[in-house]
């Protein structure tokens, strides 16, 4: 009897090591090229997250375009042990190629932001519709960030002293999220009757947008408000300005690290920011699935908050910036595990509430 009381212990023993030793294995597709500040940030982020949950990350680069991103997740899966999971961006001519290669190897995939729009998303249609190992879209509301940033930047020039606003818009790339922001943008300056005087695209490039700024001011001597897609390129419009005597206020997307110092300074005076926590986000509902919540049976998109910093809140967000407080943030205290009838609420503001003391 005690013998096989001993046996059973011990086989108890051995199925819960094995268990509480099991990790998960997810492929992390990094659109750009290594060092780009946005994405190394996204990237790091995910890296923090997944040492924190016991996940197995790999990571490989895109460089910045859909043939080259598709060539190496296609060497990937040729040549490595196939993950559990794939975290990756639709790039826009890509997409549909992309999802019939992971659901070949029978992938689970998550889709970062909603990039794709038109007769492509007709054909790839929504997460598990066609592609069923397309779990789903975790994104932001880009319409909605451009509004506000538009928004905050209206109140600062008015703040400064400006009568009249006039605005100019300085783009990415056509067709992407950058259209998105600045047609938010355009909302916003419509409501309060203000005319936007033209939108550039600059390709996310900082030397582009200083060169464009530097024409933009030659043919509306009178700007006092430059709307940017990318913090990136608001630097460039700055220091294109630099020369003008005017004073013009600034606003861009995605906290880089010198952002907050400009902000600071008053040298820049919004960013909107919080999607570099998407890849993080995305991995804390996939451990979670790994684990048995059916967030993402249930649902096919998860949408998260984005905020405006400027001086007023800027302390609650600085900590940021630093790579070694990335790993300060309570992952474990975002995920959903055990917890089946509940779902997400990601925002920047979570980011104060789970950082781990």
């Amino acid at each position: 009897m005690i013998k096989n009381i001993l046996v059973l212990v011990l086989l108890w023993m051995i199925c819960f090591s094995a268990t509480a030793t099991q990790s998960m294995h997810v492929l992390f597709v990094n659109p750009s090229v290594p060092g780009e500040p946005f994405w190394q940030r996204v990237q790091g982020i995910t890296e923090a997250a997944a040492k924190q949950l016991n996940v197995r990350l790999d990571v490989i680069y895109g460089e910045g375009n859909r043939i080259i991103q598709l060539a190496e997740l296609k060497k990937y899966l040729n040549y490595r042990a196939t993950p559990d999971y794939v975290i990756l961006i639709n790039y826009p001519g890509g997409a549909e190629e992309s999802l019939r290669l992971l659901e070949k190897y029978g992938i689970n995939h998550i889709t970062l932001e909603q990039t794709i729009s038109g007769p492509e998303k007709r054909a790839i249609g929504s997460p598990k519709q066609i592609y069923k190992h397309w779990l789903g879209e975790l994104h932001h509301d880009n319409a909605q960030a451009g509004y506000e940033l538009a928004k905050q930047l209206y109140l600062q020039a008015k703040a400064q002293g400006h009568d009249t606003v006039y605005p100019v818009a300085i783009n990415g790339h056509y067709g992407t999220e950058s259209d998105i922001r600045s047609d938010g943008a355009k909302r916003f300056f419509d409501e309060v009757g203000v005319t936007l005087q033209q939108t550039v695209y600059a390709g996310w490039s900082k030397e582009q947008a200083f060169e464009k700024t530097k024409k933009l001011l030659i043919r509306y001597p009178k700007t006092n408000l430059i709307w940017c897609a990318s913090d990136l390129m608001a630097m460039g419009a700055i220091t294109a300005v630099k020369e003008n005597t005017q004073h013009v206020v600034f606003g861009g997307f995605d906290w880089l690290a010198d952002t907050f110092e400009l902000i600071e300074h008053n040298k820049m005076q919004a960013s909107v920011g919080g999607h570099f926590m998407m890849g993080g986000w995305a991995l804390v509902s996939l451990y979670d699935h790994f684990h048995g919540h059916p967030f993402w049976q249930k649902h096919n998109e998860l949408a998260f908050d984005l905020t405006v910093i400027t001086q007023q809140n800027l302390a609650d967000y600085k900590w940021i910036k630093a790579a070694k407080n990335w790993h300060s943030i309570d992952y474990k205290a975002m995920s959903l595990r055990g917890k089946p009838d509940e779902s997400y609420y990601f925002s920047p503001e979570l980011l104060r509430k789970s950082r781990q003391k």
